[in-house]
């Protein structure tokens, strides 16, 4: 359900994981823990955000990031070698104006290849929650 959920539109898709969690607040936990949206790639860990790197096209990455916000730039300039950064800067100021549509679909593919990956489990998607200790 948490992946029908991503492929809504955002503005609905928070708006039924409301209502959800209105009536059933486990359950809409349940349902938020499986969601994973573009901004969480900033806290996914570096060597699994690298990991995710080789499997997507530069393009794809590229119209991804145009409407990211900085910090989420960041991460994954972070990710890259200095040499893939620039060059990943360079095709994102040659693409010019990019219509919503199309960055939601490459931000869509980023998040089908990084999933793909965690269902193989070669990634975790959520920083901690893998890597938590019990006491």
């Amino acid at each position: 359900m948490g992946s029908e959920l991503n492929r809504l539109e955002t503005k609905m898709g928070k708006n039924i994981l409301a209502k959800i969690e209105e009536r059933n607040t486990a359950l809409g936990l349940a349902i938020r823990k499986k969601m994973f949206t573009f901004d969480d790639f900033g806290r996914v860990s570096s060597p699994d955000l690298q990991r995710i790197l080789r499997e997507v096209e530069t393009r794809d990455l590229a119209i991804s990031l145009k409407s990211a916000r900085e910090p989420l730039k960041k991460t994954f300039f972070a990710g890259m070698s200095k040499r893939a950064a620039e060059g990943l800067r360079e095709e994102m100021e040659m693409l010019g104006p990019v219509r919503v549509k199309d960055v939601e679909a490459a931000q869509d593919r980023l998040i089908a290849a990084a999933r793909a990956l965690e269902e193989k489990g070669e990634v975790t998607l959520v920083e901690g929650e893998a890597n938590a200790v019990v006491s």
